[in-house]
């Protein structure tokens, strides 16, 4: 590490000299722009030349060695990871594929189809990375959660009903694609030279590791209010709707001695609970310990 003395010129600016070794290497002049950017640290990164915003493109070749089930991942793995144009290449007439392919790229947030053939189909984003605001996006996902647990104690109440059941799995469905969503534009903000997101929930990069942790956990919720839907039992619903608010509350909060309280109630209540009782009450127990996950990781982004 080079450390270089700040220097005062003209009536009102700071300046710092460059390495010269640097700026021969990377072929600079005198009079050149270079672009810099503000890190939420406070750290400035200085660039030797504007980087290209390039639209990337992944080629998919598909054939029978892989399970329709396996293509689908295929195809979502390659829109979490920022993929602005997809091009799927099947070997040979495979139909069961394409409409699983098919299916899954409608859900996708921002995906359209752009070509469609007996061998060949491409997808591409239409998103705009700028707009994307990922205080926003938890924020949604949130009231998701919030509106499945309100099924699921209408469902809990009535055991029957077909129409709440359907309902949940909408949403559970709508939380997927967020999830998605949101593990995208982290991708896409960690593969770039400079952290930009300006939420306020984003304040180092280590932050946009924090939040794939906490979207991870958020979607085993969902997955595990689904599977009490499916097998209902009494539960304390309206816990789990405070501790859940309150954990998610923390994001932004970062109440070291709150989060410390919520974690020892939540460890409370999870000896207290029988989850061999039913499989209700072992999903119960586990979205709880997965509340203590995002505790835990809130806490780890809030040492910053």
């Amino acid at each position: 590490m080079e450390f270089r003395k700040i220097q005062f010129t003209g009536r009102s600016s700071y300046i710092v000299s460059l390495p010269k070794k640097w700026v021969m290497e990377q072929g600079l002049k005198q009079g050149d722009v270079v672009p810099l950017s503000i890190n939420p640290d406070g750290s400035i990164t200085i660039y030797p030349r504007e980087p290209k915003e390039i639209s990337e493109k992944n080629v998919l070749k598909i054939s029978r060695e892989y399970s329709p089930d396996m293509t689908v991942r295929l195809v979502i793995s390659a829109y979490i990871q920022g993929y602005d144009v997809l091009e799927i290449e099947f070997a040979e007439e495979m139909p069961i594929y394409k409409v699983k392919i098919r299916k899954i790229l409608q859900s996708l947030p921002g995906v359209e189809i752009i070509l469609d053939e007996s061998h060949r189909m491409v997808a591409k984003s239409l998103l705009d990375e700028s707009e994307i605001n990922l205080a926003e996006l938890l924020s949604r996902i949130q009231s998701l959660v919030i509106s499945m647990l309100g099924d699921l104690e209408l469902l809990i109440g009535s055991k029957d009903d077909e129409e709440i059941l359907r309902d949940i799995n909408d949403l559970e469905n709508e939380l997927d694609r967020f999830y998605f969503l949101i593990i995208r534009a982290v991708n896409r903000l960690l593969t770039k030279r400079g952290v930009t997101e300006e939420s306020g929930i984003i304040r180092r990069s280590f932050d946009l590791l924090g939040i794939l942790f906490i979207v991870r956990n958020i979607e085993r919720i969902g997955d595990h209010i689904m599977r009490i839907a499916e097998n209902p039992d009494s539960i304390d619903v309206p816990y789990l709707k405070k501790k859940f608010n309150e954990m998610m509350g923390q994001i932004e909060e970062r109440n070291l001695g709150r989060i410390d309280q919520l974690m020892l109630e939540l460890k409370e209540k999870i000896r207290s609970i029988d989850y061999r009782q039913s499989i209700a009450m072992e999903s119960y127990r586990r979205i709880l310990e997965y509340l203590e996950n995002i505790g835990e990781t809130i806490i780890n982004m809030s040492l910053s």
